[in-house]
């Protein structure tokens, strides 16, 4: 008896360590993302990231450590991070150069542009001088500032803003520091020069805040129209947006550029793999994508989706087409980012789909020069027709639905001739490839008049040819064929010939 209920209380331990197991193992495991503060204080973060990525994946917890691009990358390369989410291009290469990304290019994830946003007064003119160009407004915020009229708040904390603001200031006339900041008569910088040293969201509160009332900084927009719609800015109008493509530094100088990365474990030994890419996926796919198209409105989004290419096709695929003619396709694709490199060297593929993950290539090319492409098919069956893309650079693989495409059978049949008493009936058929259980259906009917009547069936084989007998009685008939293969292309008939059946 003692020894049973020894038994049964090693039962009970063992069977409390399995349970006490199966509970260590659902227990999620903190993921840490280093990200660029504008994230955060766009609300994207607390609003849509956080809350849906771990509805999809409850096995991470994300920890997010929100700070200028310039801290996040130092922070992850001191091995504190799992994920960074940037948007400092220059920055971004050498981290890569440097071997610290798990993957060789970061994966774009979205963009949306800088603006300059100041008092509403607008001491410095910038929106009557300067409305679409960075540099003049730069330089008139400088010229006013001279005069004492303005002031510049810059973050001046290596973020991915002040590094656009830097780009900027590069371009003007305005005199520059080592730091590529505006220089002063013997300091560092001049007195309408000030460094907040803070997130966007606290730079922006600060500009609205300027005791003097005249200053002005430069935002993303993201960032700005969450805190206008939550009521915390109030009084800073947007002075200059929209940069144009004569200006100094070209349409794309004000683009905001976001990528995301997982840290390479060779560099960061304790970097958590599995859960870097699930987060990289997760912003990548198309249900967050769509997401961002939407956040915080649809009318107003501060984000706008760039993680798949854009496709733009120079014709729509038909809804129907005779198997006798060629589909061509031409197109081209493109980053979703303005400015972006072409896409050059892509493989695109036109596809048609078997099952909801299995597709049949038709036909691929690789993109040319500006991202180009052209495709052709001979049509053999009838379907959805997609174009697919892999993954490509900093590109998420594409899958672009077409429509349903409807493949007429076609038959060509040649004058009859009669041979020892037999009709003989030769001519093409249309689809060749792709056969199932085509076949062809001679029909016939005389020649006074009357229904077209089945006279003989034959099998078609892989020829494009055919040849066959079919006995009629004799008297003057009309005959034609029709090519048939249930469920694969549309029935035709061929265009009715005359014989004489003697």
């Amino acid at each position: 008896m003692l020894g049973s209920g020894r038994a049964i209380a090693c039962v009970l331990v063992v069977a409390w360590l399995g349970v006490a197991a199966v509970a260590s193992a659902q227990e999620p495991q903190d993921l840490v993302v280093q990200s660029t503060t504008s994230v955060r204080d766009s609300g994207l973060l607390e609003e849509v990231i956080v809350p849906e990525f771990q509805r999809e994946f409850p096995q991470w917890r994300l920890q997010v450590v929100a700070v200028g691009t310039g801290q996040a990358i130092t922070n992850a390369r001191a091995g504190q991070g799992d994920v960074l989410i940037t948007h400092a291009p220059a920055l971004e290469a050498q981290f890569v150069a440097d071997g610290f990304s798990l993957e060789p290019v970061g994966r774009t994830i979205m963009w949306n542009d800088f603006v300059v946003v100041g008092p509403p007064a607008d001491p410095a003119g910038v929106a009557a001088a300067a409305s679409h160009d960075a540099a003049t407004a730069f330089e008139a915020i400088a010229a006013a500032g001279a005069a004492g009229r303005a002031t510049f708040v810059s973050r001046g904390d290596n973020s991915g803003t002040n590094t656009k603001e830097k780009d900027v200031w590069r371009l003007t006339g305005v005199s520059r520091n080592a730091a590529g900041e505006p220089a002063g008569s013997g300091t560092p910088n001049p007195p309408w020069y000030t460094k907040a040293g803070l997130g966007m969201a606290d730079t922006l509160r600060l500009t609205q805040q300027c005791p003097s009332g005249g200053c002005y900084t430069i935002t993303d927009r993201g960032t700005l129209q969450q805190l206008i719609s939550n009521g915390a800015i109030t009084a800073l109008p947007i002075a200059m947006e929209r940069q144009d493509g004569a200006a100094r530094g070209g349409s794309a100088l004000m683009v905001n550029h976001y990528r995301g990365y997982g840290l390479n474990p060779a560099k960061v030994p304790a970097a958590k793999t599995d859960g870097a890419l699930a987060f990289l996926d997760f912003l990548t796919a198309r249900g967050f994508q769509d997401r961002l198209r939407r956040f915080p409105t649809s009318r107003l989004p501060g984000f706008f989706p760039a993680a798949f290419p854009v496709l733009s096709p120079a014709q729509r695929a038909p809804k129907a087409i005779s198997a006798r003619r060629t589909l061509t396709l031409r197109g081209r694709i493109a980053s979703a980012v303005p400015g972006a490199s072409p896409l050059d060297g892509a493989r695109i593929r036109l596809s048609r789909f078997t099952s909801p993950l299995t597709a049949r290539t038709l036909d691929a090319a690789t993109t040319g020069a500006g991202g180009g492409f052209r495709l052709r098919w001979k049509p053999n069956r009838s379907g959805r027709l997609f174009l697919t893309t892999p993954r490509f650079r900093d590109l998420s693989p594409l899958r672009h639905a077409l429509g349903a495409t409807r493949v007429r059978a076609a038959v060509r049949l040649r004058k009859p001739r009669v041979r020892a008493g037999r009709v003989q009936l030769s001519g093409r058929a249309w689809p060749v490839t792709g056969r199932r259980r085509a076949r062809l259906e001679v029909l016939a009917r005389p020649a006074a008049g009357g229904r077209f009547r089945e006279v003989r069936r034959a099998r078609l084989g892989s020829s494009k040819r055919f040849k066959f007998g079919a006995a009629l009685a004799p008297g003057n008939w009309e005959v034609r064929v029709r090519y048939v293969d249930r469920g694969i292309v549309e029935a035709r008939r061929s265009p009715v010939r005359s014989v004489f059946a003697g």
